[in-house]
């Protein structure tokens, strides 16, 4: 996962197609699998519940989180 790349958060919805959709805007700790923390900005006209739980000010931008909650859907 890199900057630009184009994701699908699945941390909680059970039915696929309806989790928001985000780009990555930072990448932390890229080489190791353990310490790695993305940044993404929701896709949308109305930010989703989940941008207002992992976010540091309830914004458009997610605080740092494991990558492992997103799908690639597009890679740049």
């Amino acid at each position: 996962m890199k900057i630009g790349d184009l994701v699908r958060y699945r941390g909680w919805s059970k039915s696929i197609g309806s989790d928001p959709l985000a780009l990555v805007v930072a990448v932390q700790s890229e080489n190791s699998d353990f310490h790695k923390r993305v940044r993404v900005m929701w896709v949308g006209e109305v930010v989703p519940i989940q941008a207002q739980v992992i976010s540091t000010t309830g914004s458009r931008f997610s605080s740092w989180c494991a990558p492992k909650y997103f799908e690639i859907i597009s890679e740049y």
